[in-house]
Formats: C-alpha cells, sequence, structure tokens
C-alpha cells in the first residue's frame, strides 16, 4: 500500500477483495527473520539439505567418473594404434607417413596420459559425520548476520534478493492478524551468511566449509 505498511492492492484500487487489512513492513520483515532461522532449524530440512548435498556429490563424482572413462578408452584405442604401426614396421611395412603418424599418437597418448594423472578417480561417497553441524553452523551464521546491527542492513538486503515471493493471508488468529509465507531457494538462503566470500569447489567424498549457493534445491515454502 505504502513503504510502510503492506495491503492488498485489489482491495484499494479495484475493490474487488474485501481484505482492507494493512500489515507493517517492519512486522513483515521482523517475522519473516525469526521465523525464518527458526524453520530452518525444522528436523525436516535438515533431512532435505543431507540428501541434496548426497545427491549433488553423486552427480559430480559420476561425471568424473565418465570423463575418465572417456580417457582411458582413448588411451587404449591410441597405445593400440602404436602397437600396430610398430608391429608393421618391425615386419619391413615402412612408409614415410607412418613416422608422422607415429608422432601424432605418441603426442595424443602422453597428453591422456597427464590428464589421467591429473584426474584420479573419485573416492567412494560417504557421508561426512559432521554435516548435520554444517548446516546448523550456516543458520546460526545466518542468524548473527541478521542480529549484527553492523552487518544487518547488508544482511536484509541481500536476503531480500533471495526471496521470490512473500504472501500474506488474513487470519485473526495470527500475529498481527496475518500468516505470511515466504518463498525461496533454500540453498541460497543459507550461503547468505558467506555472501562475502569466495566459493569454493564442492569436493567429492567431503564437505566444503559452507554450503554452494542453489544447489539444486527446489524453491521451498516457508509459513511463519
Amino acid at each position: 500500500m505504502n513503504k510502510v505498511k503492506y495491503g492488498c492492492s485489489a482491495a484499494r484500487n479495484r475493490g474487488t477483495c474485501e481484505n482492507r487489512q494493512l500489515i507493517h513492513r517492519e512486522q513483515i520483515e521482523e517475522r519473516v527473520l525469526t521465523g525464518l532461522r527458526d524453520k530452518l532449524l525444522h528436523p525436516a530440512l535438515l533431512a532435505e539439505f543431507i540428501a541434496e548435498f548426497q545427491r549433488e556429490v553423486q552427480k559430480e563424482r559420476l561425471a568424473a567418473l565418465s570423463a575418465r572413462g572417456d580417457a582411458e578408452r582413448k588411451l587404449t584405442k591410441v597405445t593400440k594404434e602404436i602397437d600396430n604401426i610398430v608391429t608393421a614396421i618391425t615386419a619391413g611395412m615402412f612408409h614415410p607417413s607412418m613416422k608422422e603418424k607415429m608422432d601424432g599418437l605418441e603426442a595424443e597418448r602422453t597428453q591422456l596420459e597427464a590428464q589421467l594423472a591429473a584426474t584420479p578417480a573419485p573416492d567412494p561417497i560417504t557421508l561426512h559425520p559432521g554435516l548435520a553441524d554444517v548446516y546448523r553452523q550456516k543458520v546460526s551464521t545466518l542468524a548473527a548476520s541478521l542480529s549484527d546491527d553492523a552487518t544487518r542492513p547488508e544482511a536484509i538486503a541481500l536476503l531480500r534478493g533471495l526471496i521470490s515471493e512473500i504472501r500474506l493471508h488474513p487470519d485473526a488468529g495470527a500475529p498481527g492478524g496475518h500468516v505470511i509465507e515466504l518463498y525461496g531457494e533454500l540453498g541460497s538462503i543459507l550461503s547468505l551468511g558467506d555472501a562475502s566470500k569466495a566459493k569454493p569447489r564442492l569436493g567429492v567424498g567431503g564437505v566444503s566449509d559452507f554450503l554452494v549457493a542453489g544447489v539444486g534445491f527446489e524453491p521451498t515454502t516457508f509459513r511463519l
């Protein structure tokens, strides 16, 4: 309705809605910030975090295995071609073009061997025993950023950018006469506390010191 209060625009502008209740912006922000912190600690979201983390790590591991498998197959093929040329030369079937072909194959083999040496096979997936603690620490960091007067304005501004939609539903029994529904991406919201840090690569078989934003999480609804 204005910069201080929110209400139904259809009720005010078109008269097509009977909901003429208003709610202060500061009240919405406080409930969103407090409720978000509490909802994020719900066991169901903790379980979702762990399951999604495992899925993402598995996806990276499969991609790494696929790339390594391709390189190994190419190396086998190149090595076989080199052996065939050597066999032909040994049998007396040398041709000047064979040298150029051999040089190219040797260079390709060296490149493939270096690629495989630089990318060892990924370790089997193991669930890090501290994964739940990582999640809780993320929520604590978010809460601290929102509670600190020095970081609160910036944290609120960033949080607004991570929330896709806020819906208000009239409810006489709810604080301020409204139930608030917050729509946003869990992964992005949890990354807020580390927004100023560079994002490290998500390590296969281990756990990063913070959750990478947007790692496959579906938009999440928080009823506040």
